[in-house]
């Protein structure tokens, strides 16, 4: 199964998505809401994916003029089509900045810190498992935990991609909900920074 980049210098780049049934790619309605209100913030930011499956939110974000896209994927198989993926956008634009770790975003996440605390605009998407998945019931509650556990302004804008008919809160450390978008069930739920 194939999709495509929908606009900037990857513009219609194929990708390819994982076959495995039990995976939720994010729809190109919700991605193309979430590029359209993040809007020029996009540009010269440092995207970070954090359940990065085949990368197609980050490879947007590149094509959409982030300086870098960083991927965390845990799964073997969607890892590989990550690169995958990755591969195929450096082909096209050889300029891209990115990086690809085959690794538990919530662990894996605190080695960056150093690398990218310079970056004034860092944008962070985090798409786990629907928290009703066999599993995953605490999901959520881990996400939770560890946007408290960010340190003050290292991350500007966090935007959250769940199941709808969860209750998602209003504060979530340093963070505030100022905007909600659902698309039957799933919605996107972004969080500025309190003072931001």
């Amino acid at each position: 199964m194939n999709f495509k980049i929908t606009t900037g210098i990857l513009k219609n780049l194929p990708l390819t998505l994982n076959p495995n049934p039990s995976t939720r790619p994010t729809k190109s309605i919700v991605r193309q809401s979430c590029f359209n209100t993040i809007g020029s913030e996009i540009i010269e930011s440092v995207f970070i994916e954090g359940f990065g499956g085949c990368g197609s939110m980050g490879i947007e974000a590149l094509s959409r003029g982030a300086s870098r896209a960083i991927f965390f994927e845990k799964d073997a198989f969607a890892y590989e089509i990550l690169l995958e993926n990755l591969a195929l956008a450096n082909k096209r634009e050889s300029s891209l900045v990115f990086q690809a770790y085959n690794a538990d975003f919530f662990t894996a996440f605190w080695n960056l810190q150093k690398a990218i605390l310079s970056a004034h605009n860092v944008i962070l998407y985090l798409d786990p498992p629907f928290c009703i998945r066999k599993g995953m019931e605490d999901i959520y509650e881990q996400c939770f935990t560890f946007i408290q556990s960010l340190e003050q302004g290292f991350v500007n804008l966090i935007v959250f991609e769940h199941w709808s008919e969860y209750n998602i809160p209003h504060f979530i450390g340093d963070f505030a909900l100022y905007k909600t978008r659902k698309f039957g069930k799933t919605t996107l739920t972004y969080y500025l920074l309190k003072d931001a």
